[in-house]
């Protein structure tokens, strides 16, 4: 009976898990995390953690609650700049994008889930997102919401 239940639990979160991939509103363009930790610990951890992931700062400001890194490259002929906001225990997250595609040079392409899978708003968007889900894991116990304009 045990086994019946962990099993039906499993399935549960697996697709609970599974679904929440699907809610990504068309046209979103931020991400946000919402947390219990107090903005200056949230500022030092994603600062940390994005440095740490390779990502250089471009210009930070912890009283003024916000970052902005320089674009880096993240495979797939893309390079993500991301801008982050910090409020009430809350991080925004955006982006831009930069690509070469067929001889067209796009950049400070904002980044949003719309367009093709392969167009620099959405695969960037999707590369943010990933991003976004890294972090959360090391801020612990957080809610991430998709935000359209």
């Amino acid at each position: 009976m045990k086994s019946g239940l962990y099993t039906l639990l499993f399935l549960l979160i697996f697709s609970a898990s599974y679904s929440q991939k699907l809610l990504i509103p068309k046209g979103a363009n931020r991400i946000e995390i919402t947390t219990a930790l107090s903005d200056t610990a949230l500022f030092d951890m994603i600062e940390f953690r994005l440095e740490t992931l390779g990502f250089f700062m471009d210009q930070s400001d912890q009283s003024k609650g916000f970052m902005i890194t320089e674009f880096k490259n993240m495979g797939d002929e893309i390079a993500i700049k991301v801008v982050v906001s910090i409020q009430n225990n809350t991080v925004t997250f955006r982006g831009y994008g930069e690509a070469e595609v067929s001889g067209n040079k796009y950049t400070n392409v904002p980044l949003a889930n719309k367009g093709s899978g392969s167009g620099v708003e959405r695969s960037g968007f999707n590369q943010l997102n990933d991003l976004v889900k890294k972090l959360s894991k090391s801020i612990g116990a957080s809610t991430i919401m998709y935000l359209a304009h």
